[in-house]
């Protein structure tokens, strides 16, 4: 799997286009963003999502994308990261879609969450 690009508002996966926040693992899904409540008109991403996306076949390394600006705000993450003994990654999503798809390459079992507005 590959994300072949990033812009405001969207993402571009295996040449598939999300207009939405997404979780990569083996496949590509919608983040459940109301898994998350909403904090200064962003929903942040919180220790709860990820034990929910993750608890049951953690990677070793999860990449995070906080947005084009790295606006989404992170509650608990590193914590729950931690429980599960997975290495963390938080970069601006262009970033962390350059950190992931180098990951993958490298064969590492690498999952992301990338927020593709703010």
């Amino acid at each position: 799997m590959r994300v072949d690009g990033t812009g405001f508002g969207y993402i571009i996966v295996d040449g598939v286009r999300y207009d939405y926040d997404v979780v990569i693992t083996d496949r590509v899904m919608k983040r459940k963003k109301e898994l998350s409540a909403v904090e200064s008109g962003h929903t942040p991403l919180t220790g709860e999502e990820v034990l929910h996306y993750f608890s049951e076949r953690p990677p070793e390394v999860l990449v995070v994308g906080t947005g084009q600006s790295g606006l989404m705000p992170l509650s608990g993450v590193e914590e729950a990261c931690k429980k599960l003994n997975i290495e963390l990654i938080v970069e601006r999503t262009p970033d962390a879609v350059r950190t992931f798809n180098k990951l993958r390459k490298s064969g590492r079992k690498v999952n992301a969450i990338f927020h593709v507005t703010c």
